[in-house]
């Protein structure tokens, strides 16, 4: 067992490596040296012949609660409209990096997902080949009520899994999604109790060991080719929306009041 910066990872001698988001402080929210680790530790992995399946859990309660809206509220404020956009661009750029390296790995990546699944912790788990969530489990895409947009390749991992209409609902109303909504839905792979999540995820683990690991590679690239065309472009919008609406009147006015632990009003935008 391997722990970095809020992360636990594991590598059993059949080639199954585990990563678990470890921060039930914050709801495993990803800090951005919990989102360097992760880049780095998938990273790692992608070059590892030996590594057969990825499973991605969260520790303790939750699967992870996004980025960690605790470091942008309390960090200096910028000093300039460069440092500001630089700030910006630098946020979005580790998310879409943080998918980047979920994707890259060859091998099948299975989501054991409990509890909330929220902003960049849901689009991980959009972004993984399986996806098992536990019957308390819910997916939000929270952006929206924090006068952002989705990231991590969600406007396409979402849309390929449950259609346009769908999608436009979770990422324009920010609302909760269900566990047995998002099965209903086509968005995970299959729910189960809380108390049999890791069994069930053990269990897929062992079957995809029972397969040639060069079908699986060659299958999940053909996959991808179908279902994901559109992610390049998705990362890219992303980027473009996200620098500019982590810089807008909107945002600072959120994270102003979350700084100061109360709600506020956001402030309008000018038109």
């Amino acid at each position: 067992m391997q722990a970095r910066n809020g992360l636990i990872a594991t590598i059993d001698d059949r080639g199954v490596a585990r990563v678990l988001i470890d921060r039930p402080h914050r709801k495993n929210a990803m800090d951005a040296a919990t989102s360097e680790a992760f880049i780095e530790l998938l990273g790692e992995w992608a070059g590892d012949d030996a590594i057969r399946v990825v499973v991605i859990g969260g520790g303790g309660r939750d699967f992870c609660t996004g980025a960690d809206i605790v470091d942008m509220a309390t960090a200096p404020a910028p000093r300039s409209d460069a440092e500001a956009g630089d700030r910006a661009t630098k946020t979005i750029e580790t998310g879409c990096r943080v998918v980047r390296a979920i994707r890259a790995l060859e091998v099948p990546v299975v989501a054991a997902v409990g509890g909330a699944a929220v902003g960049i912790g849901a689009s991980i788990a959009f972004a993984s080949d399986l996806i098992y969530a536990s019957a308390d489990a819910y997916f939000l895409l929270a952006f929206v009520n924090i006068g952002l947009m989705p990231d991590g390749a969600a406007t396409a991992t979402v849309a390929a899994a449950v259609g346009r209409a769908r999608a436009n609902e979770m990422a324009l109303l920010g609302e909760r999604l269900p566990a047995a909504q998002a099965y209903a839905d086509g968005l995970v792979t299959a729910v189960v109790d809380a108390d049999q999540l890791d069994a069930r995820v053990d269990r897929v683990v062992d079957k995809l060991l029972g397969a040639s690991p060069r079908a699986l590679k060659i299958t999940k690239k053909a996959l991808d080719a179908q279902t994901l065309a559109g992610f390049d472009l998705a990362l890219e919008l992303e980027r473009k929306g996200q620098i500019e609406l982590l810089q807008s009147p909107e945002f600072a006015a959120l994270i102003a009041a979350f700084a100061r632990g109360k709600a506020a009003e956001p402030t309008p935008v000018p038109r």
